[in-house]
């Protein structure tokens, strides 16, 4: 639930309501996928860990960021034994099976929102994860890891 939507320096914000409910796999509309760009990668995560499939297309501009977004993504939940699969412009993950982690050490290639989705994912993979190169969070969100550990508690 939106509350209180408005404009702030251009970009429309709202504060959100939010309650709970299972995670189900969807295809995210061709034309939703530029709004929803930046998100793609904790989006994936949400994925792995939903019931069903979830199929991202038409994001081809992720292979053009700080990383290969497409890349790391696949490579980081292949490496936490997630069923993914990788497209030229997308990826298609099938979900709803734990995330194995035991300390796998996950690469963020340098990237922030590639290093803050792999530590997402090590809350609820077995065993936790290691990330190389944490500090690349720090790019968008300095502090990241102190608010993830706050929020766990």
């Amino acid at each position: 639930e939106t509350r209180d939507e408005r404009i702030v320096a251009g970009e429309p914000i709202a504060d959100l309501v939010v309650r709970h409910a299972p995670l189900v796999g969807m295809t995210i509309p061709l034309d939703l996928v530029p709004n929803v760009i930046d998100e793609l990668p904790i989006l994936a995560v949400a994925a792995a860990v939903a019931s069903g499939t979830t199929v991202v297309r038409g994001a081809d501009e992720l292979r053009h960021k700080e990383t290969d977004r497409i890349a790391a993504v696949v490579s980081t939940l292949r490496a936490l034994s997630v069923e993914v699969e990788e497209h030229p412009d997308g990826f298609t993950i099938h979900g709803g099976r734990p995330l194995i982690g035991n300390g796998v050490e996950l690469p963020s290639y340098g990237d922030h929102r590639i290093a803050m989705s792999a530590a997402v994912a090590g809350l609820v993979a077995t065993g936790g994860v290691q990330i190389a190169d944490p500090d690349a969070a720090d790019i968008s969100f300095p502090g990241f890891y102190d608010t993830l550990n706050r929020l766990r508690m």
